[in-house]
């Protein structure tokens, strides 16, 4: 089968491959046939090395298929059925993570893309207790989608909070950032403020209007914190959720968070360690939440989201089609040529 791979460390080294179709390695796993894998931002830092990986490794995490072999342990699995499934394989099962229900925070877990081999292939074997089935009606290239969705799902709605009327900043204006935005709209939000740069003006400031962003702030030509004040009296924002994993935003999020604020951190800065202004969030009160990757709640949610505002999120979606264009298309999505590109099998 036909797969495209990180093939050593080091930049580049990516190319398309011919590997052996994956076989069931237990009785509770399933072999899914790949019909859409979406381009995460994660692929292309693993393909510039600015990620962590572990090659050789197939790429890709954000993918939908239709089951085609059941191993004889599964219980709900039925061929036929179309699924995606959330990326994390490989928990113990046994540690305090796995046995409340937060088996993506096992430190035995494997990650689709860069620790073990990812979809952006025609097959993959999933464990059966990872998959969702989708709705009958909903696309298979829409619904390689569910897994950035989950992610905003958990960091906004399960994790963070978004409170009816809050005025909301979101700090990034790539598919995540936008995904988050729509979730605080949905949540209730009030105005939705998203950032972004001269580059994100080509096409990715006019989807996430389209996504539910009401005011777009060019950091490199309006100061984001005048601006913020302007809209808030002075006061600040209610909710800062920063998803650019940029060090100048991170820094920001303290002041441009009113007292008693929230920020919600999601991104992630190709750097450990970042400035953040930790007196100022301190005297403002300021609640700050993390989150990473995703819980099997979000999955579910992402899901009936996706179903019901499928007119809406596919807005995110700007290029579709074969794997033999990856490199193109990783090149036009780090000069925001693109907002999401998904691969289609």
């Amino acid at each position: 089968m036909k797969a495209l791979v990180k093939k050593s460390p080091g930049k580049g080294n990516t190319e398309i491959a011919e590997l052996d179709k994956p076989t069931i390695p237990a009785s509770d796993w399933v072999l899914v046939k790949v019909a859409a894998c979406g381009v995460c931002g994660t692929d292309v830092h693993v393909w510039q090395d600015k990620f962590m990986h572990w090659p050789p490794v197939t790429l890709g995490h954000e993918f939908s298929g239709i089951v085609e072999e059941i191993g004889k342990g599964c219980v709900k699995a039925k061929i036929g059925q179309r699924v995606v499934a959330e990326p994390g394989i490989h928990a113990c099962g046994v540690c305090e993570f796995c046995r409340s229900g937060r088996m993506h925070l096992c430190y035995t877990k494997q990650t689709l893309g860069w620790r073990t081999h990812g979809a952006m292939a025609e097959y993959i074997a999933m464990p059966e207790k990872l998959l969702h089935v989708l709705p009958n009606d909903l696309d298979l290239t829409l619904a390689a989608l569910c897994e950035p969705l989950a992610v905003a799902v958990y960091s906004v709605a399960e994790r963070g909070r978004v409170n009816i009327g809050d005025f909301t900043v979101v700090q990034g204006s790539g598919p995540i950032g936008m995904l988050c935005a729509y979730m605080a709209k949905a949540l209730g939000a009030g105005a939705v403020l998203l950032t972004g740069i001269t580059a994100s003006e080509l096409c990715r400031f006019d989807a996430a209007r389209k996504l539910g962003a009401d005011i777009i702030v060019n950091v490199e030509k309006e100061n984001l914190s005048e601006v913020v004040m302007d809209l808030t009296d002075g006061y600040g924002a209610d909710c800062v959720i920063e998803a650019s994993g940029v060090a100048a935003a991170i820094e920001a999020c303290a002041s441009l968070a009113k007292k008693n604020g929230r920020v919600i951190g999601v991104g992630l800065p190709e750097g450990d360690a970042v400035p953040f202004r930790w007196k100022e969030a301190a005297l403002k009160a300021l609640e700050i939440q993390f989150s990473m990757s995703t819980s099997y709640t979000s999955w579910d949610k992402a899901l009936s989201l996706l179903h019901r505002d499928s007119d809406i999120i596919q807005k995110i979606i700007t290029w579709t089609g074969g794997i033999e264009n990856w490199e193109r298309i990783f090149k036009e999505l780090v000069e925001e040529k693109q907002v999401k590109a998904v691969f289609t099998f």
